[in-house]
């Protein structure tokens, strides 16, 4: 079937580009719908004491990312293989049914392991990336990043805010089933609209998984991005699982705490959503590397203040300002990553990189979690910002520009 879009005037990569943008925009909002309420709904699945839910919240949180580490690169060769489009409506469409099987979750541990799953089939943002930096000129790949990034951030401010709102108002349930809803209507318009020119040809298919990531490991650049994304990822998630819990030891009314928690962490999206395109453009104008240590450093400050907050209004605008920070370091790690990969195997390699972020996805919340029931949460603040701080560091001794 033919993208309905083909004839239009719309040059073919922005094209896909806006399209991809829809896709991820609504896939990405169904996940952020059940991010506000989640600790609370593993209470009601049978978790006991808040330290338990603490712990149960980080294994939650991580679970999706602890089987794609495995099978994102494997997706990612697959695609260069045989069509990135193919690996995308894949993974949507298992988005979908796997968030589905969440709503009839009866104890903790069936949320879990359907989470679990969830990250082995899916796998969009990765897929995504691949079409988009295949299709795109490389002198627009830093606004292409971005843009794309906004689609994230986007979701993740609605997502939240409505999540939390309709958690209150529904019950936790039924969001699942509106996530899936939304995740097979994001399939649908893959098929419709997202085009991917050309197919893999003998080169391609002579080029294997294991020499991809020979290829990213003996690079050093790519093994410094590796790293970074990976530890950039644990810092952030290590506080989601009990952000919503912080939220509720600041907040002095007993009702509404998810539709406050979906503030909370919807606020951060709206920054970044306004900041994320200036930085996509800075990046192309002064260079993605002065970019990432930029963002990476002013995000890592931002965290530190935010544990000292004593209201929730507070923590509001502390969220505010690092969102307009936090939105530059993924497209300026993602163009990066583009720029020194051939395009033969820029699928595969995208995969292997973001796999170290899918690390870093799985053991922040783990340890995020098990920290704060051991030494409580406003700590895992105070770390974040230590391991950013240490990201910026890093790449501002290991990292640098590809050449034109």
């Amino acid at each position: 079937m033919q993208p309905l879009w083909r004839k239009s005037f719309v040059e073919p990569w922005k094209r896909n580009l806006y399209s991809l943008w829809a896709v991820e925009f609504l896939a990405v909002l169904g996940m952020a719908l059940v991010l506000p309420f989640l600790p609370f709904y593993i209470r009601e699945l049978g978790a006991g004491d808040l330290e338990e839910v603490k712990r149960w919240s980080g294994l939650i949180y991580a679970a999706p990312f602890l089987l794609a580490v495995f099978t994102g690169p494997l997706w990612g060769w697959v695609g260069d293989r045989y069509g990135r489009r193919m690996m995308l409506i894949r993974a949507i469409f298992g988005f979908a049914a796997t968030s589905f099987l969440m709503a009839f979750a009866q104890t903790v541990t069936q949320l879990f392991l359907f989470r679990l799953v969830q990250g082995g089939v899916a796998g969009f943002i990765a897929a995504t990336l691949a079409i988009v930096a295949t299709t795109t000129p490389r002198e627009q790949m830093g606004y292409a990043m971005g843009i794309l990034q906004t689609s994230l951030t986007t979701g993740g401010i609605i997502g939240p805010l409505v999540g939390g709102f309709l958690a209150d108002l529904i019950g936790y349930r039924n969001i699942f089933f509106l996530t899936g809803g939304l995740g097979f209507l994001a399939g649908i318009l893959v098929i419709l609209l997202v085009q991917e020119d050309g197919k893999p040809g003998e080169k391609r298919k002579s080029l294997g998984l294991f020499s991809n990531y020979r290829f990213v490991f003996t690079s050093p650049i790519l093994s410094t991005i590796f790293v970074a994304s990976l530890l950039v990822q644990l810092a952030i998630m290590g506080i989601q699982p009990i952000l919503s819990l912080f939220v509720e030891s600041l907040w002095s009314k007993a009702e509404n705490v998810s539709t406050m928690a979906g503030f909370v962490f919807g606020v951060t999206g709206f920054a970044s959503l306004i900041a994320a395109p200036y930085w996509g453009k800075r990046g192309d104008r002064i260079g993605y590397r002065k970019t990432l240590i930029m963002t990476s450093l002013a995000t890592g400050i931002s965290y530190l203040p935010q544990g000292w907050a004593t209201d929730v209004y507070q923590l509001l605008i502390l969220r505010f300002v690092q969102g307009l920070f936090v939105g530059g370091i993924l497209p300026a790690l993602y163009t990066l990553t583009t720029l020194n990969a051939p395009d033969e195997r820029r699928g595969g390699i995208l995969g292997i990189t973001r796999s170290g972020l899918l690390i870093g996805n799985a053991a922040g919340p783990i340890s995020g979690g098990f920290l704060a029931a051991s030494v409580g949460m406003r700590p895992i603040f105070y770390f974040t910002a230590a391991l950013l701080i240490l990201v910026t560091l890093g790449a501002n001794r290991l990292l640098k520009d590809p050449p034109n």
